[in-house]
């Protein structure tokens, strides 16, 4: 009898045990990870609809109207208790902000948020933090299938379509593309493609069809410092402005450009001065170790200028390229993203070398600008940060040319139109 007792209890602890292993083991298999989003309870999705469909059906089924191209999506689910999961359109700590029940949301849509697995999903429950978090945190965020990725639109690769572009920028950057229908449209710009703050007068708008461009430029003087016409004295440069090496539009120039209808990777164009306008010419700096004066690229007569470029998609951009460009005589290297997305920030990256010539030294543009500042559409609308031009200073050393401000407004969102 005794050990009947002994063989039941033994079975009964066994039994027990068993099944303690079994909840441990899966409660452990319900543990988030850092490096797997799928697993993730409380996250937040810097959205945007032409990422997904699953963005636009979300909006579809808490019906907001109307809707959102861009917009942040709080998740949590952490709670067991199906009244307590929600889901946040805004800013989670906003009273102004939507909040839904995560349950209004079709299981294919939750499975489908749960599962996203892109470089703007950003885990937001609690973490440990230690003292490599400073520096590893955001690199751990980093994808590689993120970084670089093929085009997502049609735009991007149609010689056709190639000027369209959402962006006005205060200062240089690609023109602000309008269509009208698709092939025909107009753009308009301040500064050229590869200028930055302060550096040129010119401004310019153009007519577009089907690959052709015909533009017209012309310049507001108060863009760069300049001196009188009979000014010949010799000035001081500006703190943190230099007033040379920069890019002097004529009064009034025609411009014509043609993308090789094989693809949007190569523009060739044509720039010719109309009206010279030879008044306000730039400021006469001394350069202290040469005795000569500082470098400026004042346009007059025709040049050929010509961009070949790689449009391709970065961290989830909307719009980067790379290129190699010819322009007013100067040559180009650079790099543009816009509306990139890391470890839950949004922001714009412009970089351009401007390599020297018989007309102007070697500088370097750097700039950056944040672009989540608001909410729904504001989330992408308006962007603003740092412009950083470095070149020979007028002691002949390296330096600094222009630390100023720069920012840019996304006007709307043309097409949505994605490669199949």
């Amino acid at each position: 009898m005794v050990k009947t007792k002994q063989f039941y209890s033994g079975n009964i602890f066994l039994f027990l045990l068993a099944i303690s292993l079994f909840h441990c083991t899966n409660v452990y298999s319900q543990l988030e990870r850092d490096d797997d989003p799928r697993t993730w309870k409380y996250f937040r999705i810097l959205a945007r609809a032409q990422d997904d469909s699953v963005f636009i059906k979300l909006q579809d089924e808490l019906n907001i109207d109307p809707k959102l191209e861009s917009y942040i999506l709080v998740v949590n689910t952490l709670d067991p208790s199906p009244i307590n999961q929600y889901v946040v359109i805004g800013d989670e700590t906003s009273p102004d902000a939507s909040r839904f029940l995560w349950s209004d949301l079709t299981k294919d849509v939750q499975q489908a948020l749960l599962n996203w697995t892109g470089s703007n999903k950003e885990n937001l429950n609690k973490k440990k933090l230690n003292y490599a978090s400073v520096f590893l945190d955001v690199l751990k965020n980093i994808k590689i299938k993120n970084a670089i990725s093929p085009p997502g639109r049609e735009r991007d690769i149609l010689s056709t379509t190639a000027y369209i572009n959402p962006y006005l920028q205060a200062f240089g950057g690609d023109p602000l593309g309008v269509p009208i229908k698709k092939s025909v449209g107009f753009s308009f710009q301040f500064g050229t493609n590869y200028s930055g703050p302060m550096e040129t007068d010119m401004v310019g708008t153009a007519f577009h069809i089907l690959g052709l461009s015909v533009g017209i430029t012309t310049r507001i003087k108060e863009f760069v410092l300049k001196r009188g016409g009979g000014d010949t004295s010799l000035v001081i440069p500006s703190h943190n402005l230099s007033n040379y090496n920069n890019l002097f539009a004529p009064t009034i120039g025609l411009e014509f450009s043609y993308v090789i209808p094989f693809g949007n990777f190569f523009e060739l164009g044509f720039f010719s001065t109309i009206d010279s306008g030879d008044v306000d010419p730039p400021q006469r700096v001394l350069n202290t170790k040469t005795g000569a004066l500082m470098p400026n690229n004042v346009i007059r007569g025709n040049y050929t200028n010509f961009e070949f470029r790689y449009p391709f998609r970065t961290f989830g951009s909307t719009r980067s390229k790379l290129y190699f460009a010819q322009k007013f005589g100067e040559m180009h290297l650079g790099f543009l993203g816009r509306e990139m997305r890391l470890a839950g920030s949004q922001f714009d990256v412009r970089m351009d070398a401007t390599f020297a010539s018989s007309k102007r030294n070697f500088q370097f543009l750097f700039e950056t600008m944040i672009s989540n500042l608001g909410e729904g559409f504001a989330l992408s609308s308006f962007a603003i940060g740092p412009s950083f031009r470095l070149g020979t200073n007028n002691d002949d050393k390296f330096g600094f040319l222009t630390i100023l401000l720069n920012m840019r407004f996304k006007i709307g969102d043309f097409f949505e139109e994605r490669l199949k």
